[in-house]
């Protein structure tokens, strides 16, 4: 590669990182991919000159990635990995940390979980052996490498990285409430799939004040922890309890109803199955016939714009 082709490939992801910050993604895209396309023809990997390469693909794969686009992002994250593998790029612990969280996030949106609990997993090992290391990325990997455990049934490993989440988040202060609020979420949902309904209940009232202190009364998020709460209360027996927060959540997701009818539906059937567990068959009949009419609707709309 001769020095204006680095230099090209320098100013290429100088250009491409100041349009992903200005906020257009696409065009970001296309610059650092015609930038890819040279170091593949130009680059000599044999002459040490793999490490333009390999931080293009570590570009492209976050820019795919954030993009939704899981798995191309993770086979130009898998090929930057294999590529500091045998050309020997000198990469840090920090670099090779971010790749494998890039790489499991990458896979854990293409639906591979396992995949992505190994990467999770690897650069958690990576980070923890580094002072320098944020606390706040080690939270948000313990988070992900969490709910891959819970799925999986390994609750005693999940409610570890949870716990380990939770008190990077405590000791980080109010600049991180709506982080801890979702990791009390998170193991109230391990809690309650683990049968102990009565801790997930603690948790997801923490959830909950959390959110409601810090968020819009109309966010989504507070949404969900109300129904989450609901369902709790429902298996605990509490109907009376259930039904405010299901009304509650109700009334929030009513706001976004055209984009998430599903969500609507599913918290509404449950709403109803609780009115008649509760001896309220009529009032039950008149939630279901409501949502019937309010998702098709909405659907309707939603196919027409």
């Amino acid at each position: 590669m001769t020095p204006a082709q680095a230099r090209l490939i320098t100013w290429f992801r100088e250009h491409a990182a100041a349009q992903e910050e200005a906020g257009d993604r696409p065009r970001a895209l296309k610059v650092i991919r015609g930038a890819l396309d040279l170091a593949r023809r130009q680059a000599k990997i044999e002459e040490g000159e793999g490490r333009y390469l390999f931080s293009l693909l570590m570009d492209i794969g976050g820019l795919l990635l954030h993009t939704g686009q899981g798995r191309e992002a993770a086979a130009c994250l898998r090929e930057a990995l294999d590529l500091r593998d045998t050309a020997e790029i000198d990469a840090t612990p920090q670099e090779l940390a971010e790749l494998r969280q890039r790489l499991g996030s990458a896979l854990d949106l293409a639906g591979d979980e396992a995949g992505a609990a190994d990467e999770y997993a690897a650069s958690l090992e990576l980070l923890e052996t580094q002072e320098s290391a944020s606390r706040d990325t080690i939270a948000h990997l313990a988070n992900n490498l969490g709910m891959i455990r819970r799925n999986e049934g390994r609750f005693e490993e999940a409610a570890a990285l949870y716990r380990q989440a939770q008190e990077i988040f405590e000791d980080l202060g109010e600049s991180h409430a709506t982080d801890l609020a979702t990791i009390c979420n998170n193991q109230g949902s391990l809690f309650w799939a683990w049968e102990q309904p009565e801790l997930a209940r603690d948790f997801h009232l923490t959830a909950l004040k959390l959110r409601r202190d810090h968020l819009p009364d109309d966010h989504p998020d507070i949404g969900q922890s109300a129904c989450n709460l609901a369902a709790v209360y429902h298996d605990l027996g509490d109907f009376e309890k259930a039904g405010r927060n299901y009304e509650r959540a109700l009334a929030i997701l009513k706001r976004s109803l055209r984009e998430d009818p599903d969500t609507y539906e599913i918290v509404a059937s449950n709403y109803a199955t609780l009115l008649e567990d509760s001896g309220q068959e009529a009032k039950a009949n008149r939630v279901r016939q409501q949502t019937e009419k309010r998702v098709a609707k909405a659907r309707r709309k939603a196919g027409e714009g």
